[in-house]
C-alpha cells in the first residue's frame, strides 16, 4: 500500500489527472481520478488479497454519457490502470473465468474454461515460469514500446 499511493499519484501527474484518496481501510483503497482534459471522473478500487501477493483492482467512470463517450472513457481507464500496473512493475495474472462444469455436482476433467486461460494454452503445455507467474524478467527491461518514448539523447 505504501508503494501504491505514490505510484497512482505519479501516473496521474504524468497524465495530467488529479487524484484524491477517498477511503483507505486496511488492505482496501478507493481513489477518485479527475481527468483535467475531459472533466471525467472515475473511481479506482484496489484490494490487496489477504495472505497472498495479488492486488485486485478496477477503475470505472462515474460520468454517464453516450455510447461513444462510454467507449472513450473505458479506454482511458484501461490505459490508466495499465500505466499504474507498469509503474509498480506488477505482472498480469491470467484469470480462469467462464467455467463450464460438465457434471453439476463437482469438478471433472471434462470442465472447460473461458478465454482467460486460453492465451497460455493447456496447463500441460505451460512452462514452470508460466505456472508460477515468473519469466525471469530483467527489471530494467522496458515493458513495452511506449515506455521508450520520448527518447532522451
Amino acid at each position: 500500500m505504501r508503494m501504491l499511493i505514490p505510484a497512482i499519484e505519479l501516473v496521474a501527474g504524468r497524465r495530467g489527472d488529479k487524484v484524491e484518496v477517498l477511503m483507505r481501510a486496511g488492505r482496501y483503497l478507493r481513489v477518485l481520478f479527475s481527468d483535467t482534459k475531459t472533466n471525467e471522473k472515475s473511481i479506482g478500487e484496489f484490494y490487496f488479497t489477504e495472505n497472498d501477493t495479488t492486488v485486485q483492482f478496477r477503475i470505472g467512470s462515474l460520468s454517464p454519457g453516450s455510447a461513444g463517450s462510454f467507449i472513450s472513457s473505458s479506454l482511458r481507464n484501461m490505459e490508466r490502470a495499465e500505466s499504474i500496473r507498469k509503474e509498480l512493475r506488477y505482472l498480469k495474472i491470467p484469470v480462469l473465468r467462464n467455467r463450464k462444469r460438465s457434471l453439476f455436482f463437482g469438478e471433472s476433467d471434462f470442465d472447460t474454461f473461458g478465454p482467460g486461460s486460453a492465451a497460455l494454452g493447456p496447463p500441460a503445455d505451460m512452462s514452470t515460469g508460466d505456472l508460477e507467474g515468473r519469466q525471469d524478467v530483467d527489471p530494467k527491461l522496458k515493458i513495452d514500446l511506449l515506455q521508450s518514448f520520448p527518447r532522451a539523447n
